[in-house]
């Protein structure tokens, strides 16, 4: 999980520089839990609280000058409100006493410093310990006043939110989104908890829509605030996006947040819906009491707009030699991933490639852990063009290597093309998937492609996303497309093979596959072409070149295969055949196809990986 601690300071002043991974150990607070200070953020390159009070302030502002119109007139409460309250009050002190140790974070270091609080990334550490059944007990009983008070006065935006908030800490999804959808009071705070609630129990088409009306209905200033993408980009895109007006900001959210969107087979746009339930969520803290036991500020707020609120808490003692008292540890779920690409797709995504989105890179500027799968993996695939009148047909292949662990079949495959410039995205789903195969799409102009499959069994999902040009108008050999065996028919196609795609450019020594490719020139008995297949090690030594010429070795060019093409009976383009790959050392191999005749030659080339069959 990730997880937040509390930087130190002496009732004093600051307490003496200690080494990065202990200085995460502490918590400043007072015997009442109230924080007695602030310690300066440590330089990270990363950006602190100061650097994002100008844009990050407006409800911590609020909540200091205690003006919150969210609040409600206290002096104006009905008898269930004001027990609601404190109620609350006493949940969230007896929670926090009750917090049981982490044994975990060992080796943690401070990652990312915020101002009062440390973030690092957890996931591969031992999950949070289990929640006492006295607390769930009292979030049972404080739901059920919550529920009363909400129904006795459905216009009181401070138990709407927090009717909404406990329910998704309980785990209670359908509660939630009933309580949500129960909401009688500020019009845009009823919609944004609509999309939280809406957003945590999946239904991501219906939680954009809530966020969308939200934000249409908010005051200006606060949804400046809430559209602010800031937190999750690049410092160095920081000073351009600044300079740009709140309504010159859209179409590059938009743009900003499809790139982030995690799979695009989904409706809606999740990574959107996240963001502004963050903002949704740190709100509904700001109004009472959290288990950190913090006055709410930036660095709170920060935190939990970057890399998601806390769904379970603990507690950790910075050793037995340590007088401080223990600290509180916020978890947010687990894993988290970074789906924000590199800053340059965002103002080119046509020039993306497979390593523009590093889902594990450090010191991440955002982390989301998705509700609908709890891992990710690079998805084994291949891409393939081929040519319809005057469009490209887009062959997208995948194969679930075990290594990805999603778990039995069916699976959810999608392939969706999108040029991200406002036009209707091509899509293609299949919902009974096997493990491999391959999907088309038809393309017209250059398109960013994302190969997706879900596992809902498993609960895990992998992908890949690279930008496919269409094929030129002039071409007369298409790409080649790996298959499972070659097609014996005399027409095969490509709709037929699809199904039985191989599904990734990567395969065993020693294994049978098969190639379909189109031809759109003639071929007759008369007039037939001469094709070559051909596979070359890349990066051979020496003694490996040495070898293969003067014949001693098979290991720099393991395929060589000439035939002639007399023409399909048909007519047709498709043409397919079977390669024997002989066990060769595990390597990058360059296999290239040729077509030959009437004094034109045509050439197609992949790179295929070769791994040990043992």
């Amino acid at each position: 999980m990730s997880a937040f601690r509390f930087f130190p300071r002496g009732p004093q002043g600051p307490t003496p520089r200690w080494p990065l991974a202990a200085l995460a150990l502490a918590v400043a607070t007072l015997a009442g839990g109230l924080p007695v200070s602030t310690l300066p953020a440590q330089s990270s390159g990363q950006g602190n609280a100061a650097g994002a009070a100008s844009v990050l302030s407006d409800t911590a502002r609020s909540v200091r000058a205690g003006v919150d119109p969210l609040r409600g007139n206290v002096g104006a409460l009905s008898a269930l409100s004001a027990q609601a309250r404190s109620q609350q009050d006493a949940f969230e002190r007896n929670h926090r006493l009750g917090l049981r140790f982490y044994n975990g974070g060992a080796d943690a270091s401070c990652e990312v410093p915020l101002g009062r609080i440390c973030y690092w990334n957890n996931n591969g550490d031992v999950p949070p310990p289990a929640e006492r059944n006295d607390a769930k007990i009292e979030r049972e009983q404080l739901l059920d006043l919550l529920a009363r008070a909400q129904s006795a006065d459905p216009k009181d935006d401070w138990v709407n939110g927090m009717r909404v908030r406990y329910a998704i800490e309980g785990q209670k999804p359908e509660l939630a989104v009933e309580a949500a959808r129960a909401c009688g009071g500020t019009s845009w705070w009823c919609d944004a908890l609509q999309g939280l609630a809406l957003h945590n129990a999946n239904l991501h088409g219906e939680a954009l829509a809530a966020f969308e009306r939200s934000l249409s209905a908010m005051p200006a200033a606060q949804r400046c605030e809430w559209t602010d993408l800031t937190p999750w980009l690049d410092p160095s895109t920081h000073g351009a996006y600044k300079a740009m007006s709140c309504d010159a900001r859209v179409s590059y959210n938009t743009r900003v947040l499809r790139l982030a969107q995690p799979l695009w087979m989904l409706p809606g746009n999740d990574a959107a819906s996240e963001f502004y339930a963050r903002h949704t969520m740190s709100r509904v803290h700001s109004l009472g009491r959290i288990p950190y036991d913090l006055q709410w500020g930036d660095d709170l707020l920060e935190s939990q707009l970057r890399y998601g609120w806390p769904m379970s808490w603990s507690v950790q003692n910075g050793g037995v030699a340590d007088p401080r008292p223990p600290q509180v540890i916020g978890h947010e779920p687990t894993p988290s991933y970074d789906f924000m690409p590199v800053p340059a797709v965002i103002d080119n995504p046509l020039a993306a490639k497979e390593e523009s989105w590093e889902p594990k890179r450090r010191r991440a500027r955002m982390r989301y852990a998705t509700r609908y799968a709890a891992g990710y993996g690079e998805l084994p695939h291949q891409f393939a063009r081929f040519k319809r009148g005057d469009s490209t047909l887009v062959a997208g292949g995948f194969r679930l290597m075990r290594e990805l662990e999603m778990g039995r079949a069916p699976y959810n495959a999608g392939l969706t093309l999108d040029g991200l410039n406002g036009q209707t995205p091509v899509q293609v789903t299949k919902d009974d998937a096997g493990a491999n195969r391959a999907l088309l799409a038809s393309i017209t102009a250059p398109m960013l492609a994302s190969l997706e499959v879900l596992a809902p069994t498993g609960k895990r999902a992998a992908r890949v996303r690279a930008a496919v040009q269409p094929l030129p108008a002039d071409t007369r050999l298409s790409d080649f497309l790996l298959l499972q065996r070659g097609d014996p028919s005399p027409t095969p196609s490509l709709e037929r093979n699809a199904e039985q795609a191989y599904g990734s450019l990567d395969i065993v020594g020693g294994t049978q596959i098969g190639l379909y490719w189109e031809m759109y020139r003639p071929a007759s008995p008369q007039s037939p072409l001469q094709v070559s297949v051909r596979a070359t090690r890349l990066g051979a030594s020496f003694m490996q070149r040495l070898g293969s010429s003067i014949g001693l070795s098979k290991a720099l060019q393991p395929i060589s295969i000439k035939y002639n093409d007399n023409g399909r009976p048909d007519g047709g383009p498709g043409r397919s055949l079977t390669l024997n790959f002989p066990s060769v050392p595990a390597g990058d191999y360059r296999l290239t196809l040729i077509v030959s005749g009437g004094g034109i030659t045509d050439s197609t080339t992949q790179t295929i990986r070769v791994r040990s069959g043992r």
